[in-house]
C-alpha cells in the first residue's frame, strides 16, 4: 500500500485488509514522504497488529517507487496491491489464494471491481462499464472494431485476458486491470523489472502489459475492491485534499501521460497494420484531449496539440464543436 498524506482516509483501507476472511497476510505500507499524520496512524496500526509494517520513502519516489519498495520488502510468493484510498471486499484475498492454488502459472490475477464517485454520487463496476459503455464505443469505432472482437468478449468476458485482446484494449483506451484488485507473482514482477519509476502516471498499465507478455493473466468475475474515482481526472476531492500542489495532476497532465503511454506501446510492441491504424486514430484522440485540457488550463503547450489535431479532418470538426461549446459556456 503506497500512501502520501492520506491520514484522513487510510484507516478504512487498512481495516478492509484486517477484515479479510483469510488471516495469513502481511501488509507493507510505504509512506512516500507524508507531511500529515499518516505515519503516526500507520505506527498505531502496526503496534496493534504485527502483520502491518511501515516503510518510509523520504525521497518521495511516487506511486511506482513506493510500490517497488514494498515489493522488495515482501516475502510471499504473491503480492497484492491496495491504494490507500480504496477498500477490499471481505473475500478478496481468499479468492486470489484459491485461484493461485488452482492455477499457479498465472503471473497476474485481476478481478472485477466497484467504481464509486462520492462527488457526483455515481457507482458502477468495471464489468458493467466495459459492457455498457466501452464495448458499444468500440463497436462504433471502425479502427477499434477491426482489432477488438467485441462479440467474443460479450460471449465470454474471460477473453479480455488473451494477450492480443489485452494489448488492443490498452491501445483503444481501456485497460481493465486496476491496481487495487490485482495480485501478481513476485518472481514475475522482478522478471519484468517492477514498476517503471520514471512514470508518475500509467505506470500500472505499463506493468500489466509487460506481464501479459511473460505469462497467463487470469480474470476473476467477482467484485474484489471499491475504487474511489472521485476527482481522479483533475487531482481534486478528498483523496487529494492534503496533497502538496507539486504532487497534484490536472486534466492536461492526465491526458498527456496517457498519450505518452500510447506512444510507448507503439514503440515497444510489434503491431500489425490494423493495430497500427488504431494507434494512429487513438494518437489523434489523445492529442485532442491534451489540446482541449491545455487550452482550458491556459497552457501554451495546448497549442502544439491543437496543431496536430488540425491535420485530421474528422478531429478538426469534432474539436471545433467542443471548442465552441467551451467558449459558449464561458
Amino acid at each position: 500500500m503506497p500512501t502520501y498524506n492520506r491520514g484522513h482516509i487510510i484507516g478504512r483501507s487498512i481495516r478492509s485488509i484486517q477484515a479479510q476472511t483469510i488471516r495469513d497476510w502481511e501488509l507493507i505500507v510505504v509512506d512516500d514522504g507524508s507531511t500529515d499524520d499518516t505515519r503516526v496512524l500507520i505506527e498505531e496500526f502496526s503496534r496493534a497488529d504485527r502483520r502491518i509494517r511501515l516503510l518510509a520513502n523520504d525521497g518521495r519516489t511516487g506511486p511506482a517507487g513506493a510500490r517497488n519498495a514494498g515489493i522488495r520488502a515482501s516475502q510471499a510468493e504473491m503480492v497484492a496491491f491496495l491504494d490507500s484510498d480504496d477498500q477490499w471486499d471481505l473475500e478478496a484475498l481468499a479468492n486470489v489464494a484459491r485461484e493461485r492454488q488452482r492455477d499457479s502459472s498465472a503471473v497476474l490475477i485481476g478481478s472485477n471491481y466497484r467504481m464509486v464517485d462520492a462527488i457526483d454520487g455515481s457507482a458502477t463496476t468495471m464489468k458493467s462499464f466495459l459492457f455498457n459503455t466501452i464495448l458499444p464505443w468500440w463497436e462504433n469505432c471502425p479502427p477499434a472494431a477491426a482489432v477488438i472482437p467485441v462479440d467474443v468478449i460479450r460471449r465470454d468476458v474471460h477473453a479480455i485476458c488473451q494477450p492480443q485482446i489485452f494489448l488492443c484494449m490498452a491501445i483503444a483506451g481501456y485497460s481493465w486491470v486496476q491496481t487495487s484488485s490485482a495480485a501478481v507473482r513476485r518472481d514475475a514482477l522482478f522478471a519484468v523489472g517492477l514498476f517503471d519509476e520514471c512514470l508518475q502516471r500509467t505506470e500500472d498499465i505499463d506493468l500489466w502489459l509487460k506481464l501479459s507478455r511473460l505469462g497467463p493473466i487470469t480474470y476473476l468475475d467477482e467484485v474484489h475492491a471499491t475504487y474511489d474515482i472521485g476527482g481522479r481526472k483533475h487531482g481534486t476531492g478528498i483523496r487529494y485534499k492534503f496533497y502538496h500542489p507539486s504532487r497534484r495532476h490536472s486534466a492536461y497532465i492526465e491526458a498527456l501521460h496517457h498519450l505518452r503511454c500510447l506512444e510507448r506501446i507503439a514503440e515497444a510492441y510489434p503491431l500489425n497494420a490494423e493495430q497500427g491504424e488504431l494507434v494512429k486514430h487513438r494518437r489523434i484522440a489523445h492529442h485532442q484531449r491534451c489540446a482541449v485540457a491545455g487550452l482550458r488550463e491556459c497552457r501554451l503547450r495546448g497549442l502544439a496539440h491543437l496543431f496536430i489535431c488540425l491535420t485530421s479532418k474528422e478531429q478538426r470538426v469534432r474539436l471545433r464543436k467542443e471548442t465552441k461549446e467551451f467558449f459558449h459556456l464561458q
